[in-house]
């Protein structure tokens, strides 16, 4: 892990270490919970062998971390799945093999006692915590994340009401910070499961027509391969690369000027900009923010997302409705999860 601090003043005092745990990577990163720079970042693939085993290599790279910053004692995490209200529990992540409802939380501390506070949230969550301080969501008081990855993340970002005093002397209160909407029991936010067909093809959620099912990068990769060997004659180009297709290689392809691949993101778009639009329609949401690794295919995904959203939206929503890409990248993921334990 390189050490930046030639690079730029950072305070020792504000230094955490977020972690970012995906379906095939886990990302950490030590960060200035103030600003939010990255000090430093390294990877390493992910356990595919159960959440204790997540647990015990993050913490063997926390310790690393520690000797070389020892006045870090904080460490905040994103995961996939949802969370209970307390954050105690990952219930079901789809992409991670083996996990039920796992207690991420106090295998970390068990294994980390010289760490004074450990927080873990939903990856799609501390993802908008970051853009909402950091990114694209900077200035919005309300705005829906999606993470197009490995799995379809979501996170509805909302500020409450300025709360109104009431009895005696009256007055105003303070207008509180926004946060993340998490529902009754604390899973509020899984767009990637939120269904656009009936009979659609299976998601690992155990559901069908999943917006994940359609637009995980997994899934398509494939449905992209199954059209390729359903019509011989289409992208030459890309038949060479479908025993190792991914997004990046059909976007790759796409801005070589191949038209099936274009065919694949404005396809991609239509079904993205259906889902979102539920969503306009249900919450009263306006700006939709993407990111993650199937958003950087870029303007042929956002414009046919943009359109089909504005079609699909009711009349008073289409001239205001809004995407945005996010700004942090695949870092927002580190510095979100640091910001759980900033304060």
């Amino acid at each position: 892990m390189a050490d930046p601090r030639s690079s730029f003043v950072i305070r020792h005092s504000s230094l955490t270490i977020g972690v970012d745990i995906g379906g095939t990577t886990v990302k950490l990163g030590v960060i200035d919970a103030v600003s939010g720079r990255v000090a430093a970042e390294s990877s390493f693939p992910t356990p595919q062998t159960g959440s204790h085993n997540v647990a015990s290599a993050i913490a063997e790279q926390a310790c690393e971390i520690k000797s070389a910053y020892p006045e870090i004692d904080r460490l905040g995490v994103g995961t996939p799945g949802s969370m209970n209200r307390d954050r105690s529990l990952v219930c079901y992540p789809p992409n991670l093999l083996g996990w039920k409802e796992e207690p991420l939380q106090a295998y970390l501390k068990e294994l980390l006692p010289e760490f004074n506070r450990i927080e873990v949230d939903n990856d799609a969550n501390v993802a908008a915590l970051a853009e909402s301080r950091h990114g694209a969501g900077r200035g919005l008081s309300h705005f829906l994340l999606v993470t197009l990855g490995t799995g379809i993340g979501g996170a509805i970002y909302y500020t409450p009401p300025p709360m109104e005093r009431s009895g005696i002397g009256g007055g105003w209160g303070v207008v509180p910070r926004g946060e993340i909407y998490r529902g009754q029991s604390g899973g509020a936010g899984e767009f990637g499961h939120t269904s656009i067909d009936l009979n659609g093809p299976p998601c690992n959620c155990g559901s069908r027509g999943c917006i994940e099912a359609y637009l995980g990068q997994h899934y398509l990769s494939e449905r992209t391969r199954k059209k390729m060997m359903d019509n011989p004659s289409i992208s030459s180009v890309l038949r060479a690369e479908k025993n190792e297709l991914t997004p990046k290689i059909i976007a790759d392809t796409m801005n070589a000027g191949d038209a099936f691949a274009r065919s694949v993101f404005e396809e991609a778009g239509m079904l993205l900009g259906a889902a979102l639009a539920n969503v306009a329609n249900l919450l009263d949401m306006h700006v939709f923010i993407l990111g993650g690794g199937v958003a950087e295919a870029g303007t042929v995904l956002f414009d046919s997302t943009l359109a089909t959203l504005r079609s699909r939206v009711l009349a008073n929503l289409r001239p205001i409705v809004e995407i945005r890409k996010a700004h942090l990248g695949n870092r927002a993921g580190i510095v979100g999860a640091a910001m759980l334990v900033a304060d």
